[in-house]
């Protein structure tokens, strides 16, 4: 019974979280799509150094940036009571190991000679705002 209430939760959890994955990518997508045409020093100056950077062979400078999340929750599980005699005298509950999942994000700017965004792209299951 137990193990039904979570898997319970987690099904509710994850079908709350899908419904706002798709604005949530396009408020993302909308924020990335304003920085194309502008200087990767005012970028770089509101958001902050890249992770990583390496040049194309058209001459094009990569600026990849990296976001990554685990996130934990505890699960309630039984737990059970015993006497000195090792007899069963009690039943609770307590909390478990729970589940753990990771979460990432990379945002790739393609910036030309110029230092102009030309265009973006992003990799991962938590590219949204």
């Amino acid at each position: 019974m137990l193990k039904i209430l979570q898997i319970g939760t987690i099904t509710i959890t994850l079908l709350l979280l899908g419904g706002c994955a798709a604005t949530s990518y396009e408020n993302f997508a909308k924020t990335y799509n304003s920085w194309v045409g502008q200087k990767i020093h005012t970028f770089t100056d509101q958001v902050g150094y890249p992770d990583n950077t390496y040049k194309l062979a058209n001459g094009n400078k990569v600026y990849v940036y990296k976001k990554t999340q685990i996130y934990a929750s505890p699960t309630l599980t039984p737990v059970f009571g015993y006497n000195s005699w090792g007899h069963h005298n009690n039943i609770g509950i307590g909390y478990g190991t729970g589940i753990s999942y990771k979460t990432t994000c990379k945002l790739f700017l393609e910036v030309n000679k110029k230092g102009i965004i030309v265009r973006w792209r992003s990799k991962g299951n938590n590219c949204r705002m």
